[in-house]
């Protein structure tokens, strides 16, 4: 079915409900929906399988529109479909519906607390993000809401419950603890050694980017966005980019278009590499862990020679890329990609073949096809299960018609699984890698993109190592944007995990939460709190003074050296 065909067969399912609809960009509908037909609307593409809930985007309208919407985009192949549900700015009420989809849980909370959009029958009504003494009320994300005038008030709220309770006991992990990478909460109920429920809170290290961005112009937003994840940096800024250029109406040059595909290649390449030395640390394999590491060390030293920079490589910039690729570092690249493929092969015999390692792998975590779409499973998690997801195949950007990869997927859907699939791609990535770099197209790096960009919407996806990266972006016609919506696919990929561990032992708990690759900066996506004193209220700094302290303390530094 094509795209056109795919989204007529959602305007016509949705019929019933829509109030009126538009195609604002190619590939994509917009139907508006009342709050109290949603379920409904929902429940109908659920039916029919019309694709997955992507993202949940709320978008305060202004003071003077007195309205808010709720946007919820489903992805079909390259079709995007995106439900409008207008509401009133305060007193805003929709029904949930994580019962149909339960990756729409964590979206819903994020509503509630950043726009204060009531969500009726809710799985759970916590906080997700912000802390608990955050006053009642106060939205961050609305139009009006101040960042200097925030202050924390002394929480009411009891004490989340611990220990023993009856017949079972609540094990808390987190957010400071060994098998954690970085900040998240964990609580697992367990009767006996076998986990009988989970749930988690995020937010540790929230940085309110997307607030941020409203107070930036689009270029200074690009290296902005390139921070919400060290590991993922160049997909960040690719989807940034690609958005705001459709928005713009521009294409970036060919040669730019193939150096960014090749640079998303070396990061996945180093994330991939990344997680492997994690996962078989949480699996008591620290050898495979210091070899693996070792390796990744390469294509962080590619990256450098390339940008200069070993994290954040600042590849693009709006309407292009910044550098170019010499012939040396073209051989550099050849030379790098045979020393890993040879080490990559090795490592996919022993996460297939390594008895004591399987042990911990194989029937472990197992999750079905079905389930995996019905908790909204992104990546390699999902295509571990058998979906045929992939945004590079599916809806191809930028370079990846010329240079397109290939799908690599397992059934077996348990930890081995998502083993061979990461390794596989990362055999994927080095012959891409080496096709580009033989192939480069000659042009120009970049065009020029207007200071101001057009006002309208554009919704970008971008694969990611570990799935789909969502941004939803408006522009309304000046040089700072109107709204910037980032969904990472861990937040996506929780509700899985979750899922898995019921009925799993507490053991394998650790390495279920690697096995996903997790990312808490992704989902945490900065607001500075300095305090001197304890007992002193803490200080706000705004962003001008933040970047002054770092001047200030970086001179300090250095004359002491």
């Amino acid at each position: 079915m094509s795209t056109l065909e795919t989204l007529t067969r959602a305007h016509e399912l949705l019929s019933p409900w829509g109030e009126g609809s538009a195609n604002p960009q190619p590939n994509r509908l917009d139907v508006i929906v009342n709050s109290k037909d949603l379920f409904q609307a929902v429940a109908s593409l659920k039916s029919e399988q019309w694709g997955y809930l992507s993202a949940i985007t709320g978008l305060d309208l202004g003071i003077t529109a007195d309205a808010v919407e709720a946007l919820y985009h489903f992805c079909s192949g390259a079709a995007v479909l995106t439900l409008r549900v207008p509401l009133p700015r305060h007193g805003g009420v929709v029904p949930s519906v994580h019962t149909l989809l339960p990756v729409a849980d964590f979206f819903e909370r994020e509503l509630m607390e950043m726009f204060g959009v009531s969500v009726t029958d809710i799985l759970d009504d916590r906080h997700l993000f912000l802390p608990d003494d955050w006053p009642d009320g106060v939205y961050p994300l609305l139009k009006d809401f101040d960042p200097q005038n925030g202050k924390a008030i002394p929480t009411t709220q009891a004490p989340p419950a611990r220990g023993k309770q009856g017949d079972r006991f609540i094990v808390p992990i987190g957010p400071q603890h060994p098998a954690l990478k970085e900040p998240g909460h964990f609580e697992f109920t367990v009767e006996g050694e076998i986990v009988v429920h989970a749930s988690m809170r995020l937010g540790y290290a929230h940085r309110g980017l997307e607030k941020a961005v409203e107070k930036r112009n689009w270029t200074q937003n690009l290296y902005l966005l390139e921070r919400v994840c060290g590991i993922c940096s160049h997909t960040h800024a690719l989807a940034y980019s690609l958005g705001v250029e459709q928005l713009a109406g521009i294409d970036a040059p060919p040669r730019a278009q193939a150096i960014r595909e090749l640079v998303a290649g070396l990061e996945r390449l180093h994330s991939h590499l990344l997680w492997l030395g994690v996962g078989a640390h949480e699996a008591g394999f620290d050898t495979l862990f210091m070899y693996s590491w070792r390796d990744r060390e390469t294509v962080m030293d590619l990256l450098e020679q390339l940008s200069g920079n070993r994290v954040n490589y600042s590849a693009n910039v709006l309407g292009g890329v910044k550098f170019d690729i010499s012939y040396t570092q073209a051989d550099a690249i050849r030379n790098g990609m045979d020393f890993l493929e040879e080490r990559i092969r090795h490592y996919l015999d022993v996460v297939t073949n390594d008895s004591m390692f399987l042990q911990r792998t194989r029937g472990i975590g197992t999750m079905t096809l079905e389930q995996a779409e019905y908790l909204g499973a992104l990546g390699p998690t999902a295509r571990a299960s058998g979906v045929l997801r992939d945004v590079r195949i599916e809806a191809p950007y930028g370079s990846y018609r010329q240079y397109p990869v290939s799908l690599v997927m397992d059934t077996a859907g348990d930890l081995e699984a998502r083993f061979k699939v990461r390794m596989k791609e990362l055999l994927i990535s080095c012959n891409g890698i080496r096709t580009i770099v033989d192939n480069l197209p000659e042009s120009e790096l970049a065009i020029r993109v207007p200071r101001r960009i057009p006002a309208g919407e554009a919704i970008s996806r971008v694969e990611a190592p570990r799935g789909e990266v969502f941004y939803f972006i408006k522009s309304n016609g000046t040089d700072i944007p109107e709204r910037i919506k980032v969904r990472t696919p861990s937040l996506c990929n929780w509700t899985s995990v979750l899922n898995q561990a019921i009925g799993r032992q507490l053991a394998d708990i650790p390495l279920l939460i690697a096995g996903m690759d997790p990312c808490f900066s992704c989902n945490d996506r900065m607001i500075l709190v300095a305090q001197k004193d304890r007992q002193e209220q803490p200080k706000v700094w705004s962003w001008e003074q933040l970047r002054q302290h770092g001047i200030d303390y970086y001179k300090q530094r250095g004359n002491r050296g």
